[in-house]
Formats: structure tokens, C-alpha cells, sequence
């Protein structure tokens, strides 16, 4: 008999509601094929087998849509449920809240009104009713918000409001006492405001049916209403000064009504599905740990995966994580991690004692027919047989390359020694080991090898602390210690000169040698994989070919800050001394003010040119395409056309166009006017001015989100101008007569057309879109103009403002071409650059990463802010220390802050004005973009669930992994869908000849590759795999006669091995005796093939004599399962 949960359907005191039961297969149509196979199985095994589970795991390695093989089971389940329960209530958990909210937009049906909530568990007494009006619900939100509401946290200003009115009736509450207890850490005035709103605007929001059994909870608890009392009587007058035991007090009981109030929540929530995403982060709410908190937090997440509702119906619980367990422990890690973890989350999903003890039985089966080798291929058959079975029923994992004909996945490992070690270097190591061995701290040796100029970019290391406390001493041995070093410490001085500053060690000058020196310091933007036209100036260095982002993994928190601070400035310094020899660092910003600015002069508009840039003139967008173009092209000769080409062309048709505008607008007499420059623009558009008009007018967000930022300028007084020229043009003077030639690099290359040609590409405009209007004029003319894709086309323009305002930038351009106007100079750096290409790649790229659906409306004002957000992102400062020494002994230690843009630090950073904090998310975006970052360094914390795959395919081992999984699960963050290295692969098969009479090029792509690919291959090929001259860089830096060298050999021959010490106590041991035996011939081929499948079509294969093979290939194919 199957189980369902919530109320039968018709059952009495079912929510009375209609509603439209989502189209299933239109969501299923949209995964891959063995995605899709992951769906079917898993919902099988929660619904529908005789067996069936009410916990599973899908352990998908990482970059294969966990999220979207949930959003399939979801839409099962949904289906599945649809006539059997009055409402469905669908719980996604995960552990941080942008992600919370992100994907919870993710498993929305398209065109679907169910009610999406994404907060904390403790406001939905907000939000039931809304629950119970819709038949379908989708709640997010994190554990750390949610369930670990008590251990004194006092939770935050709307959660106290709530407990106020859900406690003032049943507890009588009245004066200021009550008032004052739940105020927490706000401050009094505001407090009291925001009760009397909360009354006013919030108050009948909250479900009375929840507070009566809140109330009766919090009644039941023994002693709660007399310690609330008797914190009234404490707290019956304001103070400014609470004794702190007053206070710990106070904040207890809080936290107590809270954990009351979540536990009533997660009973009305009702939940039929709960999916834990990257549950490992945290895996207490499923075991609970030794102290009381844990367990308390525990307790109450149990309540949510245990609910049981009417007839018998229970909650199911799906799992995703790529690393579910500890995937590898090494013999001196405590406790054998690996073994323990992995039976906690067994037990977990078996939720018996009996199958958990039977499938450790199993596990040591296993164990022991691989000890026994050559002598037991059928024990170990039997053996695999058995934990497979056992698993399957509540886990599957699919895998790259398991199910791909190259187990090479695209790697290859990429000679990057770091280069010579200098004499400073040597001289500097002496310096730090030196005031180390005086200081007693501890060994710098590691330090060094991985980072430059210790004493002044080191931070919460033991050596920082000993020399601040050595210099609070003013200790005179470490005086003299740092003059020797002053030639080896990082000058301040030279930096403030834009003087070269060498990298100060091996590895770092590797990377430069490998980013900045090839030329990427020139560069704003990724070159485009498939360029529409051969690229020119700096765009064209031969250093470029191959070029790519560069994500660094450290062991040492030191050197992402290093990398970040010098990497950085070098670009800076180049580009700063290309356009101006004399300005300083210091004074950079103040010297070079913006160029592209909304300024009046006498009483003058004089931004109006930036209309050249910023305004999407749709006549141009439409009427030239460089796509269309470089298609013609290739399809008649094969080769890719030159830029004078593409200008030529554009310059033709735009005189054409322009014709009937001189002819009607032209004045025949006095001086050039170079208003036509903007007013061109305008005047071409009016033919299709039902549309833009409506925009120019609008006032609501998205058509005028463009403005924001811009309150300080004449801004809104350009766009003033621009409305009243468009609706009744001023009389002009003769054109210039370079007009249609500027116009054509508009056409080619102004970032505001070039977006709205790209946003077109994604959302091309049809009669049945709903945001997109079709009208006809008075002469009879059809015309489409779509105001939300105008409004978002031009604030992705204002992000190149941004962009091109920064000093930085105006010197490169100045630099590169220093004839003015600077507007025209970024008009010859974007028409260079292909900027249409560069654009059509991201936004194919991006749409399919935000996982986007809906209207265009919707979908492209979000896809510009993210597209802005990345052009525009903040440079980030960092800091380091000089150390300045008085003749005497005094040592003082100044700190100075560096500005980073070229390579970013991953994680939140105070911007470079300061106050303002670039979030770890931005960071990522931005790195994900075809724009600066182009270097990322970070360490290897957290990074579970990531990807920065999108424009990267080089990935730095700064310090090699303790096991062969942590250097599997690095380079699986950038080998994912739609990678960097699978679009340029394809556009090298393919060209652009292969994408006629396609709307998205990048569409025909992977269609092409799709439909050529063999029978037996899945869909992993093209969107993960494929094969070209583009590889997936494995990069280590290593030192000549490094004991790394060996290690990272052991790494490399453990990649093919690891799995089959799955789930075994004293890992490291099995596997170095497993490695013996096949390197010495005792273990045969076949028994390599002997790996725990966890796959859903449960089909072995025996791999082993191409895992056999692999020990003994060179490092181009080294074998990777990332």
C-alpha cells in the first residue's frame, strides 16, 4: 500500500483551493538522459517499490545538476501526490541563504502559483495561511536560522514581534516589562516603533491556530510563564546597561520560546518531500553530537524527517551531497574518520540497527576478498554484489567518466616548475628563519615555499603574533634582525612609484609568467571562444591563444592574499605606466578622474556622447549582426572575416539607414554638429517608437534601474533630454563626416547594443511572449520593441561605464590609442575585443547556471543585474605592514592597504572606498564572467557545491592535497556543465559555419555535437566531455628535487585506486597494498574492475585493464574522475 502524506484528499478541514496541476514532463524534458534515469530511480525507491525508502541519498559526483535531478523528483512527488492530498509542501534545506533562495527558484514549476517561502522556520507563522491556500508549497531555509534557535540566541527583530503578539493574549502581557525582555540587542525607540508597525501591518497575519498551539506548548513546559514573569519584574524598566546575568538570562528564555516556536512550525509545516542540499555541512542535524545544544538541534530536525500526517501518510527525506561522508582518512588522522562517518550516514538512511550491523557484515566481506587479491575474484565479486545491493536501495551516484570512454576527461597535467629560485629569495628565507628562530615560533620553511614577503603579508600566523608582541617590547634583536632583512621586505615606497616589485617566490612568478606576462594585463575581458571575426591590437597577441582563468588552491590562509595583492598590482602597473609615467599609487584615483561622465558646462550637457555607449538603439541591433556577418563568411570561403570587413560592411548599411534621417533632419548650413553622434541614434529608433517611447517615459524599476547610482549627476537630466529630443527632434546641424563610420562601431560593438542583441539571442522576441509587445503604426509598419529587454540591455551598459571609468582602464586605452574622444576609444577596444561574442557566450553560459525560466521580463532584468554585478564588481583592498625602524630601536609597524581586481582573494573583502563589503558571492560571479578576476586564489575550505567552471579550465595546486579525493574534488570546480574547455573544444570542431540560421550560436553548438556523438554515449557528451585540443589544466608548481615530486606521483597512481578502499577502516593501508600489487604483476587487471557502482542503471562494467593501464600512462592522461 503506498503512503502519502498531509490531508486525504476531500478529507474534512482540507484547504479549499483550485489549481493547475504542473506540466511534469515539460520540467522532465529539460534534464539530460541520465539525469533523468537519477529521477526515475529515486523516486521509485521513495514511492513506488514494494521496498520502498523513505530516505535517500543522490551522490552525484560534483558539476552533473544534483539541484536539477531534484527539481525532477520533486516534480514526480508532486505529481505522484496531486490527487491523493489537499496540499503538498515541499522543504529544501541548505546551508547558506543566498543559495537557499536561489534554488528555490530553481524547483518553481514554470508558470506555477505555488507559494515559495525562503527565510527562517520561526516567521512562517506569517505565512500559513498562505500555505494553506495554495496546493502546492516550496520552503527554504538553513539549519543555522532555523533549527539552532536556542543555546541563548535571541533570534532576530521580526521573530521577537511575533513571540510578543503570539504571547500577549494567552499570557495577559501588558506594560513595559514584556516589551523589554523581547527586545533583545535592539535599541529602545526603534524596538517600540517596530512592535507598534508590526501591530498595525503584521499583527492579523499570524495564524491563530498556530498561536493557540504555541501557547498550549509553551504552557506545557515546566516553570517557562514564571521565569518570563519574573523576568518582567528585572526588565520592568528600561536601561541602557543590562547586567550581564540579567542579560543571559534574558537571551536563554528567548531562545527557549524560539526552539518552542520552530518545533509548532515544523508540525503545521506539514512536509511531504524534504531535500537536504550538501547536507554534510551540517550532518549534526542527522546524527546530533555529545553536547546538550547539538542534541536539542537535533531533536528538532528529526521532528521535520520523521513527521508523520494523516492515514499514515510520512514524510520522505532525499540527501544530495557529492561528498556524503569523509571520502578518505589518512593513517594519522584520529578516530578513522572516513570509517565512522561513512557507517553514521547508513545508519542514517537504513534507520535500522539490523541493516546497519548486516551491511558492516558486508563491508568487511569486501574488505577481506580484496586483501586476498589474485585468490578471490569470485569471493570479491560476491562480495561487491552484496554492498551494492545493499546500498543501491537508499543511494546512487552517477559519475563523469564512469560512464564516458575517457577516463582521461579532458586532463592534462601541464609542466609549470616554479621557476629558479633567486638569490633574494634564499636571502629572504634566512631573514624570516632567522627572526623566527630569535622569536621562538614556528617553522617557516612551508610558509615560504608557498608565499612572499612573510612579515608583511602574514596575518593570524604564530610568527605575526611574536614579532607585534616583539615590537610592543621594541626587543632589540629583532630590531637588527629586520635591517638585515629591509632589502627583502616589501617596499611601500616602490610601490607608491609604480616601480617593478618582484614576486618574491618561485611559484608566484610561475603564475604571473603564465596570466600577466602573456599578455593579460591588456586584457578587460575573456577572449571569445568563438569569435565572429579575427580579433585585433592587444586582443590579437599570439601569448593569448589558450588563454584562461586561473583558479589557485592553497593550504595557507597567507597566500590567496599574496597572490591577490602582487598579481593585482602588476597588471595595475602596466597598464598605469602604458598611458602616464608620472602618477603615483597613492594618488592614482585623484589624478585620473572618470571620463564617461553626466557633467554640465555652462550651462551644457556633456555627456550626451555616452548615449553612444549606453543607449540600445534597437535599428542597428536588428538591421547588423557580426554573427550574421562571420556566418555568410565562413559559409562562403571558410575563413574568418577582419575587422576593417565587418566595419565596412556595418558602415555601408548604416548610410543606408541613415538616408531618409539627413534627409528629413539635416540643416544645410553652419558648423559640424556632433550631436548627430547621439542623436543619430534616436532619430533611427523613432521608426519604432510605440516601444522605445514607452521605455523612455517609464518610470517604474526595470525600465529606469539604469539611473541608480546616478543621483550626484546631470543624469537624470540627459535622459531628459534624450526623451524630449526623441519625441520631438531639435533642429541639426551639418553631420560629421565620419558619422556613418562611428556608427558602425556602434552597431559592432557599443556594450549597450551589443547586449540587447545578446539578450535577444535568449529571449527572442514572438507574438505569444508575454513582455514582448507587437504593434502596428499608423503607415501600417510592424514593430517590436520590448521595453524589459531595453531596460536591461542598458544597465548592462552601465556597468561598462563602471567599467571604463576606473583609472586604470582610462590609462590602458590612453595607452593603447591616445586620440581622443575616450568614448570612441572604447568603441575600437570593444569592436577589437568582439564584444558581441564575448557577450553571446556569457549570457548562453549564464542563463543556463542561474537556471532561468519565465517571462523575458523577469528573466533578463535578472540576468542584468548579474551581468552588471560582474562588469562593475568592486576592487577589493588588502592589507599589509612596513615595518619602519628609527635610528635607535624603535620598531613601528604601519598598515597599508592595496587595491585587487586582477586576482581576488575568494571570500568577502572590504571594497577599496571602504564600508562596503564585496561578498564571497559576488567574488564568484565575477570569476565565473568573461570578466576581471582573471586569477583566483583560495584556500580549500567550503568549497563543497562550487563551481568556477564557466572561464576557467587551469587550476593550481599551490600545495598539494593530503589524498587523492581532495585532489579529485579540487579540480572537479571547474570541470562541470558547459565548461570553458567543452565551448572552446567545440568551437574549434565546429566554427561558426555550423550555427546557420540559429537564433543562439552556442544552441547549434552543442545541438551539432549532440546529434554526431555515438549511440552508446550519454549526454555527458558534449555538455561535460569533449574531446579536442583544450584540456582541463592540472597545474603544480613544483621545486626541482622536491619531495612533492613524489608525492604528487602517489597522488596521481591513487586516483585509479581510491574507490576500492570505499567505506574500509585504515584506508591509506588497503591502498598502498592494493598499489603494490598491481605494480608488481600480483594483482590481475580484472580485479581492478572490482569498484563499489553506485550508479542508477546498476549495470558493472570491468574497467579494470583500462584503470591498469592508467598507472603506467604519462601525465597528459593521467586518469581523473573530475
Amino acid at each position: 500500500m503506498e503512503a502519502c502524506l498531509g490531508r486525504a484528499a476531500g478529507e474534512e478541514g482540507g484547504a479549499e483551493m483550485t489549481a493547475r496541476r504542473p506540466d511534469v514532463e515539460k520540467t522532465l524534458g529539460r534534464l539530460k538522459d541520465f539525469q533523468r534515469l537519477s529521477v526515475d530511480y529515486v523516486f521509485r525507491r521513495l514511492y513506488l517499490d514494494p521496498d520502498q525508502v523513505d530516505r535517500f541519498l543522490l551522490a552525484d559526483e560534483v558539476g552533473l545538476g544534483k539541484t536539477l535531478v531534484a527539481r525532477g523528483t520533486v516534480a514526480r512527488a508532486v505529481d505522484h501526490l496531486w490527487d491523493r492530498v489537499d496540499r503538498i509542501d515541499v522543504v529544501y534545506i541548505c546551508s547558506n541563504s543566498d543559495i537557499a533562495r536561489q534554488n528555490i527558484n530553481r524547483l518553481k514549476f514554470e508558470g506555477h502559483d505555488e507559494f515559495a517561502f525562503a527565510s527562517r522556520l520561526t516567521l512562517l507563522p506569517l505565512h500559513t495561511r498562505d500555505l494553506q491556500a495554495r496546493k502546492l508549497n516550496l520552503v527554504s531555509f538553513t539549519p543555522g536560522t532555523s533549527f539552532d534557535v536556542g543555546g541563548g540566541r535571541s533570534g532576530i527583530v521580526e521573530e521577537r514581534a511575533i513571540l510578543y503578539f503570539l504571547l500577549k493574549e494567552p499570557w495577559d502581557l501588558h506594560g513595559a516589562g514584556p516589551k523589554n525582555v523581547l527586545q533583545g540587542g535592539a535599541g529602545t525607540e526603534r524596538w517600540r516603533d517596530y512592535l507598534r508597525w508590526f501591530r498595525q501591518e503584521r499583527r492579523r497575519d499570524i495564524d491563530d491556530g498556530l498561536g493557540v498551539a504555541f501557547a498550549a506548548e509553551a504552557n506545557r513546559t515546566p516553570g517557562l510563564r514564571e521565569r518570563f514573569a519574573e523576568l518582567c519584574e528585572r526588565f520592568q524598566r528600561d536601561r541602557s546597561n543590562v547586567p550581564s546575568e540579567n542579560r543571559a538570562a534574558r537571551n536563554a528564555l528567548v531562545g527557549e520560546l524560539r526552539r518552542i516556536l520552530a518545533r509548532c512550525c515544523v508540525k503545521k509545516l506539514e512536509p511531504d518531500l524534504v531535500i537536504l542540499d550538501e547536507f554534510q555541512r551540517f550532518r549534526h542535524l542527522l546524527h546530533g553530537e555529545d553536547d546538550e545544544r547539538t542534541r536539542e538541534v537535533a531533536e528538532l530536525a528529526k521532528e521535520l524527517f520523521n513527521y508523520r500526517g494523516h492515514k499514515d501518510g510520512r514524510a520522505r527525506v532525499l540527501l544530495l551531497s557529492a561528498t556524503p561522508y569523509k571520502m578518505y582518512t589518512l593513517a594519522h588522522e584520529a578516530d578513522d574518520d572516513h570509517y565512522r562517518d561513512f557507517l553514521q550516514t547508513a545508519r542514517f538512511l537504513f534507520a535500522s540497527e539490523t541493516a546497519t550491523a548486516e551491511f558492516e557484515r558486508e563491508l568487511r566481506a569486501y574488505r577481506a576478498a580484496l586483501f586476498l587479491g589474485s585468490d578471490s575474484s569470485s569471493h570479491l565479486a560476491e562480495a561487491k554484489g552484496a554492498v551494492e545491493r545493499r546500498l543501491r536501495k537508499v543511494m546512487c551516484r552517477t559519475e563523469r567518466l564512469a560512464v564516458s570512454a575517457d577516463r582521461n576527461g579532458m586532463l592534462a597535467e601541464i609542466p609549470t616548475p616554479a621557476s629558479p629560485i633567486h638569490p633574494d629569495d634564499v636571502h629572504a628565507f634566512a631573514c624570516v628563519d632567522r627572526i623566527a628562530a630569535t622569536l621562538g615560533a614556528t617553522d617557516s620553511v612551508e610558509l615560504w615555499k608557498s608565499g612572499a614577503y612573510l612579515l608583511n603579508f602574514m596575518e593570524d600566523y604564530d610568527l605575526t603574533r611574536k614579532v607585534r608582541q616583539a615590537v610592543a617590547r621594541n626587543e632589540t634583536a629583532l630590531h637588527h634582525a629586520l635591517r638585515e632583512a629591509t632589502a627583502v621586505l616589501f617596499r611601500t615606497d616602490a610601490v607608491q612609484r609604480y616601480d617593478a616589485v618582484d614576486a618574491g617566490n618561485a611559484r608566484l612568478r610561475a603564475l604571473l609568467g603564465e596570466s600577466v606576462e602573456r599578455g593579460g594585463w591588456r586584457l578587460l575581458w575573456m577572449p571569445a571562444s568563438l569569435p565572429y571575426y579575427a580579433p585585433r591590437g592587444v586582443h590579437a597577441e599570439p601569448g593569448l591563444n589558450g588563454f584562461t582563468k586561473a583558479l589557485v588552491f592553497s593550504s595557507w590562509q597567507l597566500v590567496p592574499k599574496v597572490i591577490a595583492v602582487l598579481a593585482s598590482y602588476e597588471a595595475e602597473r602596466r597598464m598605469v605606466r602604458l598611458g602616464n609615467s608620472s602618477v603615483g599609487y597613492g594618488e592614482l584615483r585623484d589624478r585620473q578622474r572618470a571620463l564617461l561622465r553626466f557633467a554640465q558646462h555652462d550651462r551644457r550637457l556633456t555627456g550626451m556622447p555616452l548615449f553612444a555607449l549606453l543607449y540600445p538603439c534597437l535599428r542597428l541591433a536588428r538591421e547588423f549582426d557580426p554573427l550574421e556577418f562571420g556566418r555568410r563568411r565562413a559559409a562562403s570561403d571558410g575563413l574568418t572575416p577582419a575587422v576593417n570587413e565587418v566595419l565596412a560592411e556595418a558602415s555601408s548599411l548604416v548610410e543606408k539607414l541613415l538616408g531618409p534621417v539627413l534627409a528629413v533632419a539635416r540643416s544645410a548650413s553652419g558648423p559640424t554638429d556632433e550631436r548627430w553622434y547621439w542623436a543619430a541614434l534616436l532619430l533611427l529608433d523613432r521608426e519604432c517608437w510605440p516601444g522605445v517611447q514607452r521605455w523612455l517615459e517609464a518610470k517604474d524599476d526595470w525600465a529606469w534601474r539604469w539611473m541608480a547610482g546616478e543621483e550626484d549627476t546631470h543624469f537624470a537630466q540627459h535622459v531628459d533630454l534624450t526623451r524630449r529630443f526623441f519625441e520631438r527632434p531639435d533642429d541639426l546641424g551639418p553631420p560629421p563626416s565620419d558619422l556613418a563610420d562611428v556608427l558602425a562601431k556602434v552597431a559592432v560593438a557599443s556594450p549597450a547594443v551589443v547586449a540587447l542583441r545578446a539578450l535577444g539571442r535568449r529571449w527572442p522576441e514572438r507574438p505569444d511572449a508575454p513582455a514582448v509587445r507587437r504593434e502596428t503604426m499608423d503607415d501600417g509598419r510592424e514593430n517590436t520593441a520590448s521595453p524589459p529587454l531595453l531596460g536591461a540591455a542598458a544597465w548592462i551598459a552601465m556597468g561598462f561605464q563602471t567599467l571604463f571609468n576606473r583609472p586604470e582602464t582610462i590609462l590602458l586605452l590612453r595607452g593603447l590609442n591616445p586620440v581622443e574622444p575616450y568614448w570612441e576609444r572604447v568603441l575600437d577596444y570593444a569592436v577589437d575585443g568582439n564584444l558581441q561574442a564575448v557577450m553571446d557566450e556569457y549570457l548562453h553560459v549564464l542563463v543556463d547556471s542561474m537556471g532561468l525560466e519565465g517571462a523575458p521580463k523577469e528573466a533578463s532584468l535578472e540576468v542584468a543585474d548579474r551581468v552588471h554585478d560582474a562588469i562593475a564588481v568592486r576592487s577589493v583592498a588588502l592589507s599589509h605592514d612596513e615595518f619602519c625602524l628609527s635610528d635607535g630601536d624603535g620598531i613601528s609597524i604601519r598598515q597599508h592597504r592595496m587595491r585587487c581586481r586582477y586576482a581576488l582573494r575568494f571570500g568577502d573583502g572590504e571594497s577599496e572606498e571602504g564600508g562596503d563589503v564585496t561578498r564571497e558571492d559576488q567574488v564568484r560571479s565575477a570569476f565565473n564572467s568573461p570578466f576581471r578576476p582573471f586569477i583566483l586564489a583560495s584556500t580549500c575550505v567550503g568549497q563543497e557545491g562550487l563551481d568556477f567552471h564557466l572561464y576557467c579550465h587551469a587550476l593550481y595546486h599551490w600545495n598539494l592535497p593530503s589524498n587523492p579525493v581532495d585532489l579529485e574534488q579540487r579540480e572537479g570546480r571547474i570541470h562541470r556543465y558547459k565548461g570553458h574547455v567543452v565551448r572552446r573544444n567545440l568551437a574549434w570542431k565546429y566554427g561558426l559555419q555550423a550555427t546557420t540560421g540559429a537564433t543562439d550560436p552556442w544552441d547549434a553548438l552543442f545541438g551539432r555535437a549532440a546529434a554526431e556523438r555515438g549511440t552508446a554515449a550519454s549526454d555527458l557528451v558534449p555538455y561535460w566531455v569533449f574531446e579536442g585540443p583544450w584540456k582541463i589544466e592540472r597545474r603544480v608548481p613544483l621545486f626541482r628535487l622536491s619531495r612533492e615530486i613524489n608525492r604528487l606521483e602517489d597522488l596521481k597512481r591513487s586516483l585509479a585506486l581510491y574507490r576500492l578502499a570505499f567505506g574500509q577502516p585504515r584506508q591509506e593501508d588497503l591502498l598502498r597494498l592494493l598499489r603494490e600489487r598491481v605494480e608488481s604483476g600480483l594483482l590481475p587487471d580484472a580485479l581492478l574492475g572490482y569498484q563499489i557502482d553506485l550508479s542508477p542503471a546498476a549495470e558493472s562494467s570491468n574497467a579494470g585493464s583500462a584503470l591498469s593501464a592508467s598507472l603506467k600512462r604519462t601525465p597528459a592522461t593521467i586518469p581523473n574522475d573530475t
